[in-house]
């Protein structure tokens, strides 16, 4: 036990040390990722030895697609105080999400599930735009070929929106097909996006914005709790923060 409370304290630690040498050794990038992703999947392993029955391998699925897009999102980047900034994000995030997941295997009586959802919302939202931007700063900035990476995008979106709906307890079909209309409409924004002239931080906050109405309102839909008010309510947030992107796009470029 005192081993697992060890090990959600190092895991967040190493990671930060991996970033801070692929800083300083660019060519270490591909070991510093693969070895922060080892270290995800060792962890959760780790934890669920005296868990319950829920396998151990489906809370990897976020920390690993988190850790990708923001991985790639880094390999770009050229500002030194955002870079260190999105390591501390990124620690926070681990930090955040493995206390909750030893807490749930292991000390169920401190687990807040509350707590928990609000960790993945906030993880999925940047994950979200850190493809999406990925996918435009990879495509304007070094002209990657478009094709490859929305396959990848949409597998990684499809798979992140599951393993969400799953957790929280709808059965396979529900979420399969509620996936595939999430990532349905969020690929098709993103190939809309492509072909038009803007920052690719911007283009990318665009598509995080459509993930969280979409999934928000689905997650109404499916818990009986969706009313006119609550959509009124998204859609308001959503078209506001849509029209502030655009609108000042020219100051963000």
């Amino acid at each position: 036990m005192k081993l697992s409370r060890l090990l959600v304290i190092f895991l967040p630690l190493f990671t930060w040390l991996l970033a801070q040498a692929y800083l300083l050794w660019p060519e270490f990038f591909y070991i510093a990722f693969l070895l922060s992703a080892l270290a995800i999947i060792f962890v959760a392993f780790y934890l669920k030895q005296a868990g319950p029955t829920t396998p151990w391998y489906l809370p990897t699925i976020l920390p690993l697609i988190f850790l990708f897009s923001v991985s790639v999102y880094i390999s770009f980047c050229t500002n030194l105080w955002l870079v260190q900034i999105l390591f501390l994000v990124l620690l926070i995030f681990q930090f955040s999400y493995f206390k909750s997941l030893y807490y749930f295997w292991n000390r169920p009586d401190l687990y807040s599930d509350e707590d928990m959802k609000i960790t993945k919302s906030y993880a999925s939202f940047l994950t979200i735009f850190w493809l999406a931007a990925d996918v435009y700063g990879l495509q304007s900035l070094l002209n990657f070929d478009v094709w490859p990476m929305m396959l990848l995008f949409i597998v990684l979106v499809f798979s992140l929106i599951f393993i969400n709906l799953k957790s929280e307890g709808h059965n396979l079909k529900i979420a399969w097909q509620f996936s595939a209309l999430i990532t349905l409409v969020i690929s098709e924004a993103t190939w809309v996006f492509i072909f038009l002239p803007l920052n690719y931080n911007i283009s990318g906050l665009v598509i995080a914005i459509i993930y969280y109405l979409s999934s928000n309102l689905v997650n109404l839909y499916l818990q009986n709790a969706l009313t006119p008010k609550k959509i009124k309510l998204y859609l308001i947030l959503s078209f506001t923060g849509l029209a502030i992107l655009l609108f000042t796009a020219s100051w963000l470029n």
